[in-house]
This record gives structure tokens, C-alpha cells and sequence, in this order.
């Protein structure tokens, strides 16, 4: 036989015997397949329960109402809270309503003074009430805070602002209605100034809130209720001595 055709058979010699050999390898192979029982995998570790995620359940749920709701050109705080404090006067009080402490200063009135510390304001006062003794004046604006303090911690009010600030303070203007009466309303202003405690003097406004009345209505009756506590020496009216 030629060199030339003894390369060539075997060649072909060692491919067939190439694939006699990988046809073996896969037989053995599908057979052991056959032959070795599948495991069953228990459905509990199949599928396992996620785990639980904790949840945070309120202990009570706390609805907040509205701190304030708008009457026409007036804000309405519906149900606030007087928050007792040193800074407290008749005529300038802390108030809460909701999450929120503001401080209002009323319309139209000004209560005599508490604290000795403003001694020309208080000196005016004392003129305006036609000169008692400062001892006096003081006296009725601590009886004035103590007024004001049991009236608004003993009967439901509400708050009336424009969020007007007062000039140089964290303070808003605003006016004041106590019921004391199932359904009616009384200006605290006005209360003020019938007990003797307060003068109309205080900063005023035009288009008051319902259920005030017209601004020179208003007035007219804060001067009534001045001349009648005048007329009874009551509050800071009180005689010299």
C-alpha cells in the first residue's frame, strides 16, 4: 500500500474511533441517569414561608381638627385653649389652638398694667382713670388677669385674627368671644371695660367679625360700658384714697 493512502485510513481509523468513543461516554451517562432515583424535596423546604415583616399597629388613632378656618376676611380659631403663663395680661394672652401657641394682643381695649415695669404707660393709666394711686392700677390689672383667667378656662371661646401683627412683637391683634350663655357670644373686650378693668383705647380696625357689630356700634357700647363702671368706681375707677 502506498505511504500516501496508509495516512489516510488511518485518519479515518482514529475519527471513528474518535466517535465510538463519545457515543459511549453519552450512553453511560443517560443511563445513570435512569438508573439513580430522583430525591423528593419536601414541599415544607420547597417553599419555604417568607418570613414575617413587622408592622407598626397605632395605639390609638388621633385625628388633629382644623387649627383655624376662614370667616371672610377673618381667621376663626373654633376651639382654642388659654395656656397660663407670667407674660399673661388682661388685654394680651397666650393662646393654643391645635399643635400651635400664638400670642394675641385685643382689639380696641387696653387693660391696666400688671407689672410695674413700663412706669410712664403706667402713670398714663392712672391719668386716664382719673388718678387713682399706681398701687391701684396694678391691682386691677392682677384682678383683671385672674377676671380673664377663670373666664376663659370656665367657658368655651373662640379667637378672631386677621394674623395682623402688632409693631415690633411676635404678637397678632385679634378680638375674643366668650359664651357664656348656651349660644351667645360676649366680647371679652367689652367685659373688660364694664368691669372697670380695661379703657377703649386699644388699637382699632374697621369691618369687624360676626358676631360683633359695626365698628362704630362697637364703640359706642365700649363707651357705655365705660361710663357705667366709672359711674360704679369699679376696677381701676376706684376712689383715691
Amino acid at each position: 500500500m502506498p505511504p500516501r493512502a496508509a495516512i489516510h485510513n488511518g485518519i479515518i481509523t482514529v475519527v471513528i474511533l474518535f466517535f465510538m468513543l463519545l457515543l459511549a461516554m453519552l450512553l453511560k451517562a443517560r443511563y445513570r441517569l435512569h438508573k439513580e432515583p430522583v430525591k423528593a424535596i419536601p414541599v415544607a423546604e420547597a417553599v419555604k414561608a417568607p418570613k414575617a415583616i413587622p408592622v407598626a399597629v397605632p395605639l390609638e388613632e388621633q385625628v388633629q381638627e382644623a387649627r383655624a378656618y376662614r370667616q371672610g376676611e377673618w381667621w376663626v380659631l373654633p376651639d382654642p385653649n388659654l395656656v397660663p403663663g407670667t407674660a399673661n395680661e388682661a388685654d394680651t394672652l397666650r393662646i393654643r389652638s391645635g399643635p400651635k401657641e400664638d400670642v394675641f394682643v385685643l382689639y380696641f381695649v387696653d387693660a391696666a398694667e400688671v407689672f410695674a415695669s413700663r412706669p410712664k404707660r403706667l402713670r398714663d393709666q392712672a391719668a386716664l382713670f382719673e388718678n387713682p394711686s399706681t398701687d391701684a392700677v396694678l391691682s386691677a390689672g392682677v384682678s383683671a388677669m385672674k377676671f380673664v383667667s377663670s373666664l376663659l378656662t370656665q367657658n368655651k371661646f373662640k379667637v378672631y385674627t386677621k394674623w395682623e401683627r402688632v409693631p415690633g412683637a411676635e404678637r397678632y391683634y385679634g378680638f375674643v368671644t366668650v359664651e357664656l350663655e348656651q349660644g351667645k357670644h360676649f366680647d371679652l373686650g367689652e367685659l373688660l371695660v364694664r368691669k372697670g378693668y380695661a379703657s377703649p383705647r386699644g388699637h382699632q380696625i374697621s369691618g369687624l367679625p360676626a358676631p360683633l357689630p359695626k365698628s362704630d356700634q362697637y364703640v359706642l357700647q365700649l363707651g357705655k360700658a365705660m361710663g357705667q363702671a366709672k359711674a360704679e368706681h369699679a376696677g381701676a375707677w376706684t376712689k383715691a384714697e
